[in-house]
């Protein structure tokens, strides 16, 4: 069990658990306020790397769709002709193998990096907790880059940036308060510092919970740029000797009889499987593993034999791209590509960088 379902139970000796965790909470919030009061009044300086930096970032812990919105991004930079890199803390990263293990502490590489290379395989991407070193380092190698993408980088705010793009995810928006009882990295007035919201998986919520939402956003920030978008599946991809082997997404609906395992390791599984059943596919119950978490071979042996009739496994890109293997047991593993599909306002990233 992962912390947040540990957080979620609030009865029997988990209700103990979370006061204690709520006593806790008023500690982390001083040391929030500290830190951004130190920040806002120069006291603490953010570094300029004097390109454009766009930070796409969360107010809360766990999957908000990042990832997809940084690729979201990164299509309209390259279709403008600009010359885009990324940068992010890399967790769990680990060192690129170039023939022999790469010199270079920055070039990096974890499950997002990964799952970003598939499609954007020229695009630098640098990983680092400091990431001011690591663009300071990345422009060198880089010196034409125009355009810098800051994944995650909300609350990483030593390194000045241009655009702050917020991520709030319709299911759980504000982490039922802060860290450690919550899952709110920062408390909501954090959300003046935002140039712009993306609300995430907004088609799994009715619109007037859209507008709740709304409103409470803009009690702190009455001018932010508004859009929402869904979590929209594409298409699927599958580890092969040659490379990565695609299908369109109707694979796994062609057959009425035809069931699939669902598995994943991100921040919010739940999105995950609702966009399964939301898309008609058949599966069994979903299991999830702690965020960024490598699926182990012997567990999924386990979900194979307990489902033996089963068409195979169905996962996220950011877990398959952690298998060495595309298939276990004769079952194929398939990861669903997810794309930002904007409900409203189909130019937010040109209206939020000022492009038009």
């Amino acid at each position: 069990m992962d912390y947040r379902e540990i957080l979620k139970r609030r009865r029997g000796p988990y209700r103990w658990l979370h006061l204690t965790l709520r006593a806790a909470t008023p500690f982390y919030a001083a040391a929030i306020h500290i830190r951004n009061f130190l920040y806002d009044r120069g006291i603490k300086k953010s570094f300029s790397l004097g390109v454009p930096v766009v930070s796409i970032g969360n107010l809360t812990m766990g999957g908000t769709g990042k990832t997809p919105a940084a690729a979201g991004l990164l299509r309209r930079a390259l279709a403008r002709g600009l010359k885009p890199a990324l940068l992010s803390r890399g967790y769990r990263a680990g060192k690129y193998r170039l023939g022999k293990e790469s010199p270079n502490p920055y070039l990096r590489q974890n499950d997002e990096a990964a799952e970003l290379a598939i499609e954007f395989p020229l695009v630098p991407h640098y990983l680092a907790p400091d990431r001011a070193a690591a663009g300071r380092a990345l422009l060198r190698d880089f010196p034409e880059t125009d355009l810098i993408i800051l994944d995650d980088g909300f609350q990483h705010r030593r390194l000045h940036r241009d655009r702050n793009i917020l991520l709030l995810d319709a299911l759980d928006p504000f982490g039922g308060g802060l860290f450690p009882a919550g899952f709110a990295r920062e408390p909501l007035s954090a959300l003046r510092r935002a140039d712009a919201v993306i609300l995430t998986r907004a088609d799994l919520i009715d619109e007037p919970q859209r507008r709740r939402i709304e409103r409470k956003v803009r009690e702190f920030a009455p001018d932010i740029l508004w859009g929402e978008a869904a979590m929209k599946p594409v298409s699927l991809l599958r580890r092969a000797q040659s490379g990565w082997e695609s299908a369109p997404l109707s694979l796994l609906k062609g057959d009425a009889g035809r069931f699939w395992i669902p598995f994943c390791g991100i921040g919010n599984p739940d999105g995950f499987y609702r966009m399964l059943k939301t898309e008609g596919v058949r599966t069994v119950p979903g299991t999830s593993l702690p965020d960024h978490t490598p699926p182990e071979t012997g567990k999924l042996r386990e979900l194979a034999a307990a489902a033996p009739d089963a068409a195979g496994f169905v996962t996220t890109v950011k877990d398959l791209v952690k298998l060495p293997f595309g298939e276990i047991e004769g079952k194929p593993i398939w990861g669903v590509k997810i794309e930002l599909n904007f409900l409203k306002e189909e130019s937010f990233f040109n209206k939020a960088l000022r492009w038009e």
